[in-house]
């Protein structure tokens, strides 16, 4: 697997994941290499405190090397210079046609040059520079302990003198570690702020986001027409184009329902006057043409509210609340039904809805009720609940009820197991059609009650002055 497919599938699949991810790494990135540079840059500045140190040392034994009066052939020690804390790793050495000359804290041992033994003959490469800086060379002292040495030849009464100062190691670590450990919690310090920094603005940068989301939410629920247009720069353009899109499908919808009314309004008046007059003609064959106008009425009735339902295109911006189109719809029932004393119970909340048109609402229920009241014996139960996303609304009563193997010929258009009882097999079936095209569907089964029971699921909304299911 190549490299960039790999991070692609590793990658956060959020914006905010990524971007968190990015910033991650280039904040780590940035205190490494920081950490790093400090740690170089106060290494040198140490060696070079070092150094200086010790080149100073090398002048001070120079200036203190001279003729002795009574062998002028031979150098003598005057005045011989500091570094007389014996096993402190702070030495000086120097070395003229085999005599050596020892700092006290020597102490009578000599300091051994590890990185190059032919300083110690005065050549190195040819003849020395007598203008040439002491050079760093790494070292140990009389008891074993390790040295960071300086070492420069010099010129004096026509021979070469190799002068050795020395510092111990740890006088290179110690203050780089003592240094560090301040500016690594410091480094640590600032990790925690940047990455506090990069959270504040990965939540402030991706809100307009969250605002444009919650805009379309309230668009769908239809809590609102369009997305606020405030909106910073970069997401102006995408929330006019949402906006545009809304009010195109707006005015689509607008239009659509217009014609499925015209449409319904032309073919329903012949269709009425033309039922009247058959039902005022006295010949019988007319009775069996009323019953085919009544079919038509139906059938016409059932495709209209197809087209409906297709013209919306699942659930619209619209919120209609459940429960008011339920009572409305069951005092109608119960008067017509009254002689039975059919016994309702209606357990719907307040605050549940579903994005639907009112009028599609009540003709899904309307079904659903009607047919309850229909086969009910004595009891029928109505209830409706939030199951996440979508509303269900359930209608149970406790009438004969249905056999598996039948129900889905109730769900035929036009299809009824008893021709005894009045109605053209359309209910259910509009009902369950209207549903699928909102997203939703019908269910039937058998209720607790003993007869049938018809569970609808919808969209869920936001009924007016209550929350979002």
């Amino acid at each position: 697997m190549r490299p960039l497919e790999l991070f692609r599938r590793l990658a956060p699949k959020s914006i905010a994941g990524r971007l968190a991810l990015g910033s991650a790494f280039l904040v780590i990135a940035a205190l490494i290499v920081t950490s790093i540079s400090t740690g170089i840059v106060l290494s040198r500045f140490i060696r070079d405190q070092i150094d200086q140190r010790l080149d100073t040392q090398i002048g001070a034994v120079t200036s203190a090397l001279t003729n002795a009066p009574s062998l002028p052939d031979r150098l003598t020690l005057n005045d011989p210079p500091p570094f007389d804390r014996p096993a402190g790793g702070w030495y000086w050495m120097a070395t003229v046609d085999g005599h050596t000359y020892r700092s006290a804290s020597l102490d009578g041992g000599d300091i051994t040059n590890r990185g190059s033994d032919h300083w110690w003959g005065g050549w190195h490469d040819g003849p020395p520079d007598a203008n040439a800086r002491p050079r760093p060379f790494n070292g140990v002292g009389p008891r074993g302990e390790p040295l960071y040495l300086r070492i420069q030849v010099v010129p004096m009464n026509g021979t070469w003198i190799t002068i050795t100062s020395s510092a111990p190691a740890h006088a290179l670590v110690r203050p780089l570690r003592d240094a560090l450990a301040p500016v690594i919690l410091a480094m640590l310090a600032l990790g925690v702020l940047l990455a506090f920094a990069s959270v504040l603005q990965l939540r402030l940068g991706l809100r307009p986001l969250k605002r444009v989301t919650k805009g379309l939410e309230d668009v769908r629920a239809g809590r609102a027409s369009h997305i606020d247009g405030n909106q910073p720069r970069e997401l102006s353009g995408l929330v006019e184009e949402l906006n545009s899109l809304i009010k195109q499908n707006a005015e689509g919808i607008k239009r659509a329902r217009g014609h499925v009314s015209n449409l319904g309004h032309a073919l329903n008046t012949p269709l009425a006057a033309l039922s009247l007059s058959l039902a005022a003609s006295r010949n019988s064959r007319d009775g069996e043409r009323l019953k085919l106008v009544a079919e038509m009425q139906e059938r016409i009735r059932h495709h209209l509210g197809r087209a409906r339902g297709a013209a919306l295109n699942g659930p619209a911006h619209i919120s209609t609340a459940i429960r008011p189109r339920i009572l409305d719809l069951n005092v109608v029932l119960s008067k017509i039904n009254a002689e039975r004393g059919l016994n309702v119970s209606i357990d719907v909340p307040e605050e549940l809805a579903v994005a639907c048109e009112p009028q599609d609402l009540d003709e899904m229920l309307g079904n659903m009720l009607d047919n309850a009241f229909k086969w009910a014996a004595s009891a029928i139960s109505i209830s409706g609940r939030n199951d996440g996303t979508q509303i269900s609304i359930e209608v149970a009563d406790d009438g004969p009820g249905i056999s598996a193997e039948k129900i889905q010929d109730v769900l035929q258009a036009g299809k009824k197991l008893d021709e005894s009882v009045v109605g053209h097999g359309f209910g259910l079936s509009i009902t369950r059609e209207l549903a699928e095209l909102y997203g939703g569907d019908l269910d039937l089964g058998n209720a607790s009650l003993g007869g049938l029971k018809a569970v609808i699921r919808l969209p869920g909304s936001v009924a007016p002055g209550g929350t979002k299911p």
